[in-house]
């Protein structure tokens, strides 16, 4: 198997991690150094202990309904590999009991270290609208501003 078949794999094994809602297993897939830009909470997170309780967090607030990724690109250089995607996720929440589905951008960069590639930086971003501040959740990989 390739380098870029084996992050593609990586890849889908942790979303169905996330899928599955087991925050153990998602853990798996990240280095102990991992530093994370997610698109919620904090600005950054700087290693995997608080990426977990961050983690935590998100899944407790929506029963996850939807985890697809979408136009996935990788590129793969030595024991460095980057994957670039669209993510489309959601839930349904607690608090409401509706299903609030949105696409997301999102980017890993994977280091293979005693042969398994593990997640070293993570960053998702949502677009938003500079005039307003809001969030721009209505996008779609096929619509544009």
């Amino acid at each position: 198997m390739n380098a870029k078949t084996e992050v593609e794999q990586q890849l889908e094994n942790w979303k169905q991690a996330v899928l599955s809602q087991n925050l153990e297993k998602i853990m798996t897939y990240y280095a102990e150094d991992v530093r994370a830009f997610d698109a919620i909470a904090e600005l950054q997170f700087t290693n995997r202990s608080k990426y977990q309780t961050h983690w935590q967090h998100c899944l407790q607030m929506c029963s996850m309904t939807k985890f697809e990724i979408g136009q996935i690109d990788i590129k793969v250089d030595g024991d460095l590999a980057v994957c670039f995607f669209l993510n489309q996720c959601g839930g349904i929440d607690e608090k409401t009991g509706e299903e609030q589905v949105g696409w997301v951008r999102g980017t890993q960069v994977y280091q293979k270290n005693a042969g398994k590639w593990l997640i070293v930086h993570e960053h998702f971003s949502l677009p938003f609208d500079m005039t307003t501040g809001t969030a721009m959740f209505h996008l779609t990989p096929e619509t544009s501003w």
